[in-house]
């Protein structure tokens, strides 16, 4: 090859690359202005906590029991409701392109959805590890890959192995008195798992399961957590009510006093970006069962 075959092929070679290189940038530049046409709302708070994490503009948020539970930068965006009591109306007066629903709640928005033709997306917040690949899913949606892979390396938990695992009962009270059990996999279940407990007196079929008192009583918990999903000093008090009495009054749990009540946002019914610290919590009580 002589000398000038060799400058015609450097130069249709570092053409190639420079051809390459701009529709390379081409397409970064129409996913980013993609991105930023996108009109999205999201209508849970623990969601709207990961698009604030990773960057992702947003037209609507849920409405909170409490304003600081939403990211500082999102709080003065328009309020939908939430799962409870939906603002339909003002999520269509926005206009969104798509709206986020948690994978437990779709129907209560599928059906009106479909009806204004607005898409709706789930996204899986059962536990721990549905969290991390729902971070995953929107990195690479919107194109926020290194800000995803940071947040999970930033909730990334340490699992705990034991040769006591404390024995550990899980309710959901509501309001009016009614509780629920939950399960291993559940989200707080997970978190009990993880830190080397284990949990009893629930349907393992079942995320949620209706109480059975006999179950309970037979596996006589170490400890018990009691979750308020709502109106927590309602609830808190309708639980009291009940653990005065037998049989709840001689739970192990109860005699030793490792009754535990919780509530928003550090835990939740779902999982959310205060992961460590439930988890951290859930250590330090395990840890106190001799």
């Amino acid at each position: 090859m002589n000398k000038k075959q060799r400058l015609i092929l450097v130069g249709l070679l570092l053409g190639l690359s420079l051809g390459g290189l701009f529709f390379l940038l081409k397409a970064q530049h129409s996913q980013v202005t993609q991105t930023k046409n996108t009109r999205i709302i999201t209508t849970t708070t623990a969601m709207t906590q990961v698009f604030s994490a990773l960057d992702i503009p947003l037209v609507g948020v849920p409405t909170a029991n409490k304003l600081s539970e939403l990211p500082v930068k999102m709080r003065k965006l328009p309020k939908v409701g939430n799962h409870i009591a939906v603002n339909f109306e003002k999520i269509v007066a926005l206009k969104p392109s798509v709206v986020y629903v948690d994978q437990a709640l779709t129907d209560d928005y599928r059906t009106k959805l479909q009806a204004q033709h607005i898409k709706m997306v789930t996204l899986d917040f059962t536990n721990y590890g549905t969290l991390k690949q729902s971070i995953t899913q929107l990195g690479q949606q919107y194109q926020r890959v290194a800000k995803a892979q940071a947040l999970i390396s930033h909730i990334k938990l340490k699992s705990v192995n034991v040769s006591k695992k404390p024995k550990v009962l899980i309710l959901m009270g509501m309001p009016g008195g009614g509780f629920l059990t939950m399960n291993a996999h559940s989200y707080i279940g997970d978190l009990v798992t993880r830190a080397g407990g284990q949990v009893v007196g629930a349907n393992q079929q079942s995320l949620y399961g209706t109480p059975s008192t006999e179950k309970i009583v037979k596996a006589n918990p170490d400890i018990i957590i009691r979750l308020a999903h709502a109106m927590p000093s309602e609830v808190k008090a309708n639980f009291n009510a009940t653990f005065a009495k037998a049989p709840y009054a001689n739970l192990q749990a109860v005699k030793s006093k490792h009754v535990y009540d919780v509530t928003a946002p550090v835990f939740s019914p779902t999982a959310n970006l205060k992961v460590k610290q439930a988890y951290q919590q859930i250590k330090e009580w395990l840890a106190q069962v001799e």
